[in-house]
């Protein structure tokens, strides 16, 4: 009987094992997290996907690497990543479904197993890849990018055997799209708006055959409206389509190069085109929606109006998955009627759930450390802190998030929007509360006072305004600044507010480097809202200002880009201020890139800064991991850095225990790091 017992209790112990083990394994927050982090929140922004010839599974090119899934489970099997590889931008799967390649920003092409999720090898180009392909036969792979003269043109060939470099051809300017015909024998490309044709090049020779010309009156557009986005070859390679950022899709004949007609129907870009498996309907993704078309009649059949960043139809034609701000959905082909989010969180019940997260602007815990909240794009994201699982969207802002913070007891969001107002929520039904209206522009940050009357918020009419948290009633307007204000704090004791302001100011045109303008720190006071002083040694914009816990000192964070299209960054620092008379402490350096946010922990003695790099098909600092830097508060002295990320850094906060830090990022995604032990000293190295 004993022995009966113990077996029963055994077994039931490796089942237990077994399934925690399973469940561990599916926790998608912690995959491929980089050192020293322990969940990430968010899967990242998705720039392409592709299906595999079976069907059977999606790959998705996002900021943070490629999502693998499974299409018949609808559930996620891996993320592909590899060590500072940048955002992928692009991706596509071999003809026999054993091998994905991505393109990277970061100028390189990845080869991947797709069985294994090992990582092959890679292929470095002359510039950011931008759009990858296979020919049908799989034994060639073409790369489209930036041509950045002297480095390269904007398409590259490889043997995917071998590794050999085949051929470049193209340029002299950007290649947004490539695609090989149906017999491998043409190559079909897409330029930027310095070069809005299509072109078709001879893969053995890599000879221009013919191009295809759009015939748009320069002077008339604007940079956006001559870019073609997409192009693709139908099924039987004898019609081109082409999808371009005025709106409109077109279609030629791929033997003649004539142009046949136009779909019309879009009023804003089409980011990409999708032939259906026979050729006959043509899907379109596009800024005010996706799109089904009769390919023959160019009838518009059916609509989904979401913006919309990609499409794409399945190997069998029955179903398609669109990417809009609403994340990754499964729809029906022929009716476009929703099945399925390949994105959504449990807990949410909108069909469309799981919200695009969007470029993170803010991030902020909760006073009781239970929940998260972060800002991206129009919308704000409540995530449980324990189970990284996100709880909530709020939906309301008609601009871009700038900034979300917690009342003190927690009841109450605040969030501050490019759209020129403040909204208050209400934390437990989710509800927004009012509208508080008086800015003539963007609203950068929002603050609360430490016992929760007063509300501050800055923006770019360079004013900072006090508003009644009760009632909304605008109280008092701060003015001094000459530039915009980039960030507001009040003291501990809630009797000062700092802010910091500054812009880089363009004066000339052409490759005028900017002159940076308003750079500067002011202490106010609340009540009386008297200017108390300004502090003037940063000589680059003031992007971060924070109090330590104990009122005696200010932390502020520097740096700006420069130069034609934000080549180099420049001002990148931390200054310490004595809170009291406004003297200089000691300056911080060693970021690469503009210094966007600082933080002290709860106990006071860590400062923790994170840098956010500019791109603009230029990285200042030349690598893609925007960095966190933790120092000692009391000496200055530089700890730690933290590494890892694919985007910069825009926003960080502890969490009430000083055991966690949240960082935002441009990537989309939070990270969450673990301060639980004091960070010891960094390697000569770091």
């Amino acid at each position: 009987m004993k022995i009966k017992t113990f077996s029963i209790v055994l077994t039931l112990f490796f089942l237990s094992i077994f399934f925690l083990s399973n469940t561990f394994a599916q926790d998608i927050t912690q995959w491929s997290l980089p050192e020293g982090a322990k969940a990430r929140l968010g899967k990242g922004i998705v720039n392409e996907i592709a299906y595999s010839p079976n069907g059977k599974h999606l790959a998705v090119a996002s900021s943070i690497g490629i999502w693998l899934y499974d299409m018949i489970k609808y559930q996620e099997l891996a993320l592909l990543t590899e060590n500072n590889s940048g955002p992928v931008s692009s991706v596509a799967f071999s003809p026999d479904g054993n091998t994905i390649i991505s393109g990277n920003e970061d100028g390189s092409v990845s080869v991947w197993n797709t069985h294994t999720f090992e990582h092959i090898q890679s292929f470095n180009t002359a510039d950011w890849v931008l759009s990858v392909a296979f020919s049908p036969d799989g034994k060639t792979i073409a790369g489209g990018g930036g041509h950045v003269e002297g480095l390269g043109s904007g398409i590259q060939l490889f043997d995917i055997k071998t590794g050999e470099h085949l051929k470049a051809f193209g340029g002299p300017y950007a290649t947004l799209s490539v695609c090989f015909s149906p017999d491998g024998k043409t190559l079909a490309s897409s330029g930027d708006e310095w070069d809005s044709n299509i072109r078709l090049w001879d893969v053995q020779s890599g000879e221009l055959l013919k191009t295809l010309k759009k015939r748009i009156a320069f002077e008339n557009t604007s940079f956006q409206d001559r870019i073609v986005n997409s192009v693709v070859f139908n099924p039987d390679g004898d019609i081109i389509a082409s999808g371009s950022g005025n709106g409109t899709i077109r279609l030629w004949d791929a033997n003649t190069g004539e142009f046949i007609k136009f779909l019309v129907g879009h009023t804003k870009s089409v980011n990409s085109i999708a032939f259906s498996p026979n050729g006959k309907t043509l899907m379109s993704a596009g800024t005010d929606g996706a799109c089904l078309w009769d390919v023959n009649t160019s009838e518009y059949i059916e609509d989904v109006p979401i913006p919309a960043v990609k499409a794409i139809f399945s190997p069998d034609g029955n179903t398609c998955v669109i990417v809009n701000e609403s994340g990754i959905s499964v729809w029906n082909a022929h009716t476009l009627q929703y099945l399925k989010s390949l994105t959504e969180n449990e807990g949410l019940e909108d069909k469309y759930s799981g919200k695009d997260i969007g470029s993170i602007g803010s991030v902020a815990f909760s006073p009781d450390g239970n929940t998260i909240i972060s800002c991206g794009g129009n919308n704000i994201h409540l995530w449980d802190s324990h189970t990284n699982q996100l709880l909530n969207t709020l939906i309301g802002h008609l601009g871009s998030v700038n900034s979300v913070v917690f009342s003190p007891d927690g009841k109450t969001i605040a969030s501050a929007s490019n759209d020129r107002t403040i909204r208050l929520w209400n934390v437990n039904t989710r509800e927004h509360i009012k509208t508080l209206m008086g800015h003539t522009d963007s609203v950068s940050c929002v603050v609360f006072r430490s016992n929760g009357d007063i509300i501050a918020s800055g923006g770019n009419d360079r004013t900072i305004r006090l508003w009644n948290a009760n009632t909304g009633e605008l109280l008092k307007t701060l003015t001094g600044h000459i530039e915009n204000v980039n960030t507001v704090v009040f003291s501990p004791d809630g009797t000062t507010i700092i802010s910091g302001s500054g812009r880089l100011v363009y004066h000339g045109r052409g490759e005028d480097q900017g002159t940076c303008e308003g750079q500067e720190i002011r202490l106010w006071n609340v009540n009386t809202a008297e200017h108390l002083r300004t502090l003037t040694a940063h000589t680059s914009v003031v992007n971060s200002v924070v109090f330590s816990p104990d009122g005696n000192t200010i932390a502020s964070g520097s740096g700006h880009w420069a130069g034609y299209e934000s080549t180099y960054s420049d001002g990148e620092e931390i200054r310490l201020w004595n809170a009291n008379t406004g003297q200089l402490i000691k300056t911080l350096t060693g970021h690469k890139d503009v210094v966007s946010s600082v933080v002290f922990s709860p106990d006071g003695n860590l400062i923790v800064s994170g840098d956010w790099y500019s791109w603009d098909g230029y990285l200042s600092s030349g690598t893609w991991s925007g960095e966190i830097r933790v120092w000692n508060a009391h000496t200055g002295e530089h700890l730690k850095t933290l590494k890892g990320h694919t985007g910069g850094v825009s926003s960080l906060a502890f969490s009430s225990d000083g055991k966690t830090l949240a960082s935002g990022r441009t990537d989309g995604t939070v990270l969450l790091w673990d301060f639980s032990s004091q960070p010891e000293k960094p390697n000569r190295s770091e």
